[in-house]
């Protein structure tokens, strides 16, 4: 049936659709034009709905979280979505949508620069994942405490996934050949944000398979970019080292130990192993941005690397030439194993590039 806008009771207006769900049925709240009521379909229940809302709200954020903020923000002040929870209805305010699209701007500046990205994301890395989590947990105002905190941390979660494989798309994208496209990678970032989570308050089950494949296309993609981000971090956390203090060699007891215990004991009167940290991709079995530590020890050049299950120790051949080009994050070195070709990306607080490549030789 059709119910005038007049005929909803003001706390009625005030319910948010997934509230509603619990009880008699669906029903469109937006005080300017008529609301149908129906029963909810098994597809629309009110569980998928929250967690719809949750997902998409927790991934838009991963992905930029000021864009995320504004949009919902003036979604709900222009009745372009359903009534927020209380716990969220400040996001509504003049003052908070303001500010939300000025940080906004700023990001969105910051984001086309080459590896300034980079740097926002890092810094970012301690911003997306907490907001989402605190979003997620006012978006389950009136659930009990326990239910709150597993959706909190699920938000938490989802942001963190996106916002490590965006971070890492972008560090791999600067290390490729695709630099210029780095731009617009990020103005679709910015559209998918501001997209999702309106879609997540308007369509939730929608939102829900959205988000299901990104996690799908996560678990596929994933690791590589994963890696890249990691590598990315590696990389900031080097050049603060090298800024305090001279890059150098590392000796063998500055390894790590689960590392330090892969390496043979020198011979009596050999040169000790000496190492720096590194990556490398385009080596049979390690695939990309593969991180860990250039060693060399007298019987030859090493990487240690660690997998989710233990640290593994690969023999690398002796190059037959390289190319070096010095990057802002890392010193890149195209290596010629004799016949094959693959990338050691050479962290700022290790040697000068030209000793490292002379010692591979």
């Amino acid at each position: 049936m059709l119910v005038g806008p007049r005929s909803i009771s003001p706390r009625l207006r005030q319910l948010t659709l997934s509230r509603y769900l619990r009880g008699n049925g669906r029903v469109c709240l937006s005080p300017s034009v008529g609301c149908a009521l129906r029963s909810p379909s098994p597809v629309m229940s009110g569980p998928l709905i929250l967690l719809g809302q949750l997902l998409g709200t927790s991934f838009a954020t991963g992905l930029s979280l000021y864009a995320t903020v504004a949009a919902l923000g003036l979604a709900a002040r222009f009745g372009w979505i359903p009534p927020l929870p209380p716990e969220l209805a400040g996001l509504s305010h003049v003052l908070v949508i303001a500010t939300a699209a000025l940080l906004f701007l700023v990001e969105f500046l910051v984001d086309k620069i080459r590896y300034a990205d980079s740097l926002w994301d890092t810094l970012h890395t301690f911003i997306r994942p907490p907001a989402a989590a605190l979003l997620g947990a006012a978006l389950l105002g009136e659930l009990p405490l326990e239910p709150r905190l597993l959706g909190a941390a699920l938000a938490g979660a989802a942001a963190f996934v996106a916002h490590g494989t965006k971070a890492g798309l972008r560090l791999a994208i600067h290390a490729s050949t695709l630099k210029r496209a780095g731009p617009a990678v990020s103005l679709a970032e910015d559209i998918a944000a501001c997209g999702l989570v309106i879609l997540a308050m308007r369509s939730p089950t929608a939102a829900l398979a959205l988000a299901t494949g990104w996690l799908v296309l996560a678990a596929l993609f994933g690791p590589r970019l994963w890696r890249a981000f990691v590598f990315g971090l590696r990389a900031l956390l080097a050049h603060g080292r090298a800024f305090l203090s001279p890059g150098r060699w590392r000796e063998h007891d500055e390894l790590p130990p689960s590392m330090r215990a892969l390496l043979p004991a020198p011979d009596l009167g050999a040169a000790p192993p000496r190492a720096t940290r590194a990556a490398i991709s385009g080596l049979d079995g390690l695939g990309a941005y593969r991180n860990g530590w250039l060693v060399i020890t007298p019987g030859g050049p090493v990487f240690l690397y660690r997998t989710l299950l233990r640290p593994r120790s690969v023999a690398l051949p002796r190059t037959a030439g390289a190319q070096v080009r010095h990057g802002v994050l890392a010193d890149i070195v195209q290596l010629d194993l004799r016949g094959r070709r693959c990338t050691l990306y050479l962290l700022k607080d290790g040697p000068p590039v030209e000793l490292a490549i002379a010692d591979l030789s």
